[in-house]
């Protein structure tokens, strides 16, 4: 019985030490997108913002209608609950639309520089290749790679 606790063990330890053999001499394998510049920069993503906010006032401009009209409470309250939920609809399609725009250009880079993963700068503390200026840039056209380049 010690003999099979020993060697599930050394198993154990061997394919451990395997795991960070395997990690040595790979370098830039990781790299990182700073969301939150992202937002501050690209016009894309500021367009997309936009339709959010004219979404919503268009959907509270409705509401203040529906309200002056003479509705009852209770249809009121219909309009209210179908308002929030056309606004989270719209409001989760659009940032599946910037997802998908940022993971794309990011998905083309890293292939590009043969990066095996890509994550948000907020999850990584430090070591990664930072490629979000070249995510802007690509997702942006020619338009942001002054604003970039300026930013360093």
């Amino acid at each position: 019985m010690e003999k099979a606790a020993w060697k599930k063990l050394a198993c154990v330890g061997m394919i451990a030490l395997a795991a960070v053999f395997s990690g040595c001499g790979s370098e830039h394998k990781v790299a990182v997108v700073d969301y939150q510049k992202l937002e501050d920069q690209s016009p894309k993503i500021k367009a997309i913002q936009q339709e959010i906010t004219d979404k919503d006032k268009e959907i509270s401009n409705r509401l203040a209608e529906a309200q002056k009209s003479g509705l009852s409470d209770d249809e009121i309250q219909k309009k209210v609950q179908s308002a929030q939920q056309e606004r989270m609809i719209f409001i989760q399609s659009k940032q599946k639309q910037i997802e998908s725009m940022v993971q794309s250009q990011a998905g083309a880079i890293a292939k590009e520089k043969n990066i095996g993963i890509v994550m948000n700068k907020m999850a990584v503390p430090t070591g990664a290749v930072d490629i979000t200026d070249e995510v802007l840039a690509k997702m942006d056209g020619g338009a942001s790679k002054a604003a970039a380049s300026q930013s360093k």
